[in-house]
């Protein structure tokens, strides 16, 4: 099982990644809102932001196994327009929304506040992996005391617990918050968590075309995925790197067991879907 993190571009280094490797692909690409990544990456609107878009997704298409699955992160802004081009690609399977259980504390006086984040969940075929029950939400004890009637005794769901719904309340990370990384978008770790074990087979292979902070890096480490991902930011890079180090040399797992890549990739030779290249 390898963690691979490579700095350089995305659009550079796909080419050498094996076509039909990927099992998952976590993409979390600028929204074309003006944040500051240390580039001019997301500032790109209309007409522009849309082309940027639609060759990120053309130039995975190949890389996916059969049955692999894509979640893309958006705002509402463009979300209608990617998630109609990967449809032509791809079967959607959901759209979730990411309450980021923002306070209520000012916000426009013009409109409604935008507290969301749109995910959209697709897949490369009808037979997509999904592992429901890694990601069950347990009951609690009031719920299954309330359950307790003799039909109700013995039923697998409420033992096993409940599947997720398509509105995930994840709290963002603030910046007091200790996961918090020097990154402007980082997304939380359980949510991430949640991708890699309901749609990644274990030692699968997970890609990540704008790694930011690592979090799904740090993810696919701390339950036994493969991970590739691309981040053309050397602060970045570093942080990634420093998390995932850190995640290693806490864990129990023995050292030669993860592997850590980075710097310039060199080209290797096709392997099978779930390794790295």
């Amino acid at each position: 099982m390898s963690i691979e993190i490579r700095h350089e571009d995305f659009f550079d280094g796909i080419a050498r990644l094996a076509d039909a490797s990927v099992d998952l692909v976590i993409a979390d690409p600028p929204y074309g809102l003006g944040k500051d990544y240390g580039n001019d990456s997301d500032r790109l609107s209309g007409d522009a932001y849309l082309e940027f878009s639609r060759r990120w997704i053309d130039a995975l298409m190949p890389k996916l196994a059969s049955n692999a699955s894509l979640y893309v992160f958006l705002s509402w802004q463009h979300s209608p327009e990617v998630f109609s081009h990967i449809k032509t690609r791809m079967q959607m399977i959901n759209e979730i929304i990411w309450d980021r259980r923002v306070p209520s504390m000012g916000g426009s006086t013009r409109k409604y506040s935008s507290v969301h984040d749109t995910i959209g969940f697709f897949a490369n075929s009808r037979d997509y992996h999904f592992d429901i029950d890694s990601v069950r939400i347990p009951y609690d004890a009031e719920t299954k005391k309330a359950r307790s009637r003799s039909i109700f005794v013995g039923k697998k769901w409420l033992e096993v617990g409940y599947n997720p719904k398509d509105v995930w309340s994840f709290t963002r990370l603030h910046r007091q918050d200790p996961e918090r990384e020097n990154h402007p978008t980082q997304k939380p770790l359980s949510m991430i968590e949640r991708m890699v074990l309901a749609s990644c087979p274990r030692e699968g292979l997970v890609l990540d075309p704008f790694l930011g902070s690592g979090t799904t890096a740090l993810a696919c480490l701390r339950n036994a995925r493969c991970f590739v991902g691309y981040e053309v930011n050397p602060e970045y890079i570093a942080i990634a790197r420093a998390r995932i180090e850190t995640a290693r040399a806490q864990s129990e797992v023995p050292a030669n067991e993860h592997a850590v890549r980075a710097a310039v990739p060199e080209p290797v030779p096709s392997a099978s879907a779930g390794s790295i290249q």
